[in-house]
């Protein structure tokens, strides 16, 4: 990648050439000169779209871990600021710590929340424990269990306000009064790991958009199409219910576009179908491992051993795919080349991800702001973060 620099009275100046994006998918410049990490112009857009391009830094609310460590199994400071710090490298700027279904998740999440406190995360999402036994994926299914109102209100007065998700199947006895407690406490429901039906899932749905006084979106989805019964043409079940809602705003579904999870061309087709200038209903999501930016071999997730072979994460010993290996970065980068508009994909991993947990979106370069963002150029990357670049990966 070139990087054109030179010294100019003791400072470091660079014009980086690019398609310059928001999160909302408007081209507002061509390029961006930089004098040490800070703004100084963003040249006006051209009416071509052409890479590179630069985003604004991406939002992933949905993630495990990376570099090694598991913020389900890993609550030290040290593993903590490591797999943030795996996902900040490839431009993630806002990111969400995810659990999985734990008999005692209390110790996790007073260690993510202090974490959120510092800023080293936006938030955290619980995946379970509140799941299909049947739609459990790589769910420990001895923590599975029917829902408990109090034993849910301790965790969210423990997470202080920065549990912001919560996976649930619909179908699950006290699941809208579940949602009702997520939305008095700042925190969504996120339908999934569910073997729900399309009645059972589009009352849950219903149900949730009516008792969240006027929010919207008031809810989301679970990695689309993964632990949930398939489409089927006379049993749609629970993918055609979200889909429908995303589609007119009441629901942001998120979808892994790692191309193992989904393949790519129906990822490409659900961002195309569900995306929209304002309000985008699909999000690009990694649900990442520890073994995200790692190499071939064996990791854990929710005290459950995994092996990743060819950047695949599987339960060890079985065909069960356990969680992602890739960073949106990646994603977007595999996404480009298989041909979905860049503005698709900015809305898809920054509008679409800020709507869902109701905060605001990256912002965009401007000049006299230091340089936050990431600008992809074919399949390579580099990542800035308050003027201060990660370096090459």
């Amino acid at each position: 990648m070139d990087r054109p620099a030179e010294l100019r009275k003791g400072s470091v100046v660079e014009k980086i050439n690019a398609t310059v994006l928001d999160a909302a998918g408007h081209i507002i410049g061509s390029s961006i000169t930089l004098e040490d990490g800070v703004v100084r112009n963003v040249a006006p857009p051209t009416e071509e779209l052409r890479g590179p391009y630069f985003f604004p830094g991406f939002v992933d609310i949905h993630c495990h871990g990376g570099g090694g460590a598991s913020f389900p199994d890993d609550n030290d400071r040290e593993s903590i600021e490591r797999a943030a710090r795996t996902h900040a490298h490839e431009g993630t700027t806002h990111l969400i710590a995810s659990l999985v279904s734990a008999l005692d998740p209390l110790p996790a999440i007073k260690a993510l929340a202090d974490a959120c406190d510092d800023g080293l995360l936006i938030g955290i999402h619980l995946e379970g424990p509140y799941v299909s036994h049947e739609k459990a994926g790589a769910q420990n299914p001895a923590a599975i269990r029917d829902i408990n109102l109090d034993e849910l209100a301790t965790w969210l007065e423990a997470g202080r306000g920065w549990i912001k998700t919560m996976t649930i199947a619909p179908e699950r006895e006290r699941s809208v009064e579940a949602a009702q407690l997520l939305l008095q406490h700042g925190a969504v429901p996120s339908w999934g790991h569910t073997a729900a039906s399309s009645r059972q899932t589009s009352e849950a749905v219903s149900a949730t958009s009516k008792i969240a006084g006027g929010l919207r979106p008031a809810q989301t989805a679970t990695h689309l199409f993964n632990a949930m019964p398939p489409l089927n043409h006379r049993f749609p079940g629970p993918v055609r219910e979200l889909m429908d809602a995303a589609k007119y705003g009441d629901l942001v579904v998120e979808i892994i576009g790692d191309g193992v999870h989904v393949a790519t061309e129906l990822v490409a087709d659900c961002l195309n179908y569900l995306d929209d200038p304002v309000e985008p209903g699909a999000a690009l999501v990694t649900d990442a491992l520890a073994c995200a930016a790692m190499p071939n071999g064996d990791y854990v997730l929710g005290g459950l051993a995994v092996t990743m072979v060819d950047g695949t994460a599987k339960l060890t010993g079985t065909d069960t795919i356990a969680g992602g290996a890739s960073t949106l970065a990646r994603q977007v980068i595999k996404l480009l080349d298989y041909g979905v508009d860049p503005r698709v994909l900015a809305r898809a991993t920054m509008l679409a991800p800020a709507r869902a947990i109701n905060i605001d979106p990256p912002a965009y370069p401007a000049p006299g702001r230091p340089l936050t963002g990431v600008l992809i150029d074919g399949a390579e990357l580099r990542a800035w973060r308050d003027g201060v670049e990660y370096g090459n990966v």
